[in-house]
This record gives C-alpha cells, sequence and structure tokens, in this order.
C-alpha cells in the first residue's frame, strides 16, 4: 500500500504550522488538504473521505476539543484517526483528548521523527481503502479421504478444542495500578530508577494476570514514552 493512497485532512489556524505539516505529509508522499478552524473542518470532513485528520487544540470558535468530540461520536466519521496538535506546555489537554478518543499526539515544532511515526502508528490501524482490498482467494478442494480417516486439518482441529489453553497463575503482587503510575510520572516530569521499578511492575502485573491493556493504558504509555522520547519528561537517578 503507498501513502499516496490515504488523504490527511490537517485542521489549524496557524498558517505557518498548516503549511510545514502540508510540505511535511508531501515529502512522505501523502496527500493532504487543510482547514483554516474547526467549522471548516467540520464541514470538510462530512463532504470527503479522509484516512487521517491533524487536529490543532486551540482554535478560536470551534476549538479542538469540539471537533474531536464531533468526530469520535459520529457513526460515519469515528473510524477515522486523529492525531492531536499541542504546544508543549498543553500536556494536560493532551491527556484530555486521549481520553475522549484521539489516537496519538505531536507537539510544536513538529519533529519530522515523531511525525512519521505517528502517522504510521494510525495508518496501521485504518482500514485498507476499498480499492485495494483484494477478491477472496477460492480455496483449493482437498482430495476425498478414504472412510474412516480424517485430514490433518480435521485432527488439528479436534486436538485443538481437546486441549485447554494453559492459563498464567501469577502469585498475587501489590502493585500500582499502572494509569496511576504513568500520571505520576506525567505530573511530575521526571521518572527515576524506583518510578521505573513502579512502572514495569504494574506493566508486568497487567500483562500476565489474564488480563489485557486497555486502549486507555495503550494511550497513556504512548504518551509516557513519547514525553521521554522527546524531552519533556526527564530521566533522573
Amino acid at each position: 500500500m503507498t501513502n499516496g493512497s490515504f488523504n490527511v485532512l490537517i485542521v489549524d489556524d496557524n498558517e505557518m504550522n498548516r503549511d510545514t505539516l502540508a510540505r511535511r505529509l508531501r515529502q512522505q508522499g501523502f496527500s493532504s488538504k487543510m482547514a483554516v478552524d474547526g467549522r471548516e473542518a467540520l464541514s470538510i470532513v462530512r463532504n470527503e473521505k479522509f484516512d487521517l485528520v491533524l487536529l490543532d487544540i486551540m482554535m478560536p470558535e470551534v476549538d479542538g476539543y469540539e471537533v474531536l468530540q464531533t468526530i469520535k461520536t459520529d457513526e460515519g466519521l469515528r473510524h477515522i484517526p486523529v492525531i492531536m496538535i499541542s504546544a508543549m506546555e498543553e500536556i494536560e489537554s493532551v491527556m484530555k483528548c486521549m481520553e475522549m478518543g484521539a489516537e496519538d499526539y505531536l507537539t510544536k515544532p513538529f519533529d519530522p521523527v515523531l511525525l512519521q511515526a505517528a502517522i504510521a502508528r494510525c495508518l496501521k490501524k485504518a482500514p485498507t481503502p476499498v480499492a485495494e482490498i483484494q477478491p477472496p482467494v477460492a480455496p483449493i478442494p482437498l482430495p476425498p479421504q478414504p472412510s474412516g480417516q480424517r485430514t490433518v486439518l480435521q485432527a488439528t482441529t479436534t486436538l485443538t478444542q481437546k486441549t485447554p489453553a494453559p492459563t498464567t497463575n501469577l502469585p498475587s503482587v501489590d502493585v500500582m495500578p499502572l494509569d496511576e503510575v504513568i500520571g505520576r510520572i506525567v505530573n511530575s516530569g521526571k521518572v527515576s530508577r524506583k518510578g521505573y521499578r513502579h512502572l514495569s511492575n504494574s506493566l508486568f502485573h497487567s500483562l500476565f494476570t489474564n488480563r489485557r491493556l486497555t486502549e486507555h493504558e495503550f494511550s497513556q504509555l504512548n504518551l509516557l514514552f513519547n514525553l521521554i522520547q522527546v524531552g519533556q519528561i526527564k530521566i533522573v537517578d
């Protein structure tokens, strides 16, 4: 699948930011369209098809919160991934947007590597454009089996049905909830070795006690590691 198959809507009231994003998207082979405010963005996204929205938070009249809420509560639009755009000091706003359904975020000024990584993460979750969906391949008929014999597929299916899935029985461990650990690190703006231990213990406990990470926890982890990568959260001894 080529990047040109995807269409991105850029929503920002700052002309320089719009032009910068459009240029970098063009360099990566994406098609894009721009909206100067939230009202225009909603009008465009309802009338054209987009695979991704890059959405600024702070805009006059209809801001990024309202646009995000409208997209994520509309059955016809909620499938579109949204990456929020914020200044470094708007971390609390970013957390709010992630809870409202945003898939990712970018900080200003835009880092081209982080931009590319965020877009790649979101487009991996996006459905394949209809034009690129290949027709299903007809199954190859199996030769007839002698009476009383089973195919390998039938035998494997029977074995799988009779074999119970292994369970992980770990001892009960008193650990801090994962979202609480991440929240403390983000609020403090730094992480120590002790903080890393708490994070590792909470993550291990969440993954290996017969429970999957929630979408909210995935978003929090993604936010935390990105903040560390861009230096917003300092690593201390």
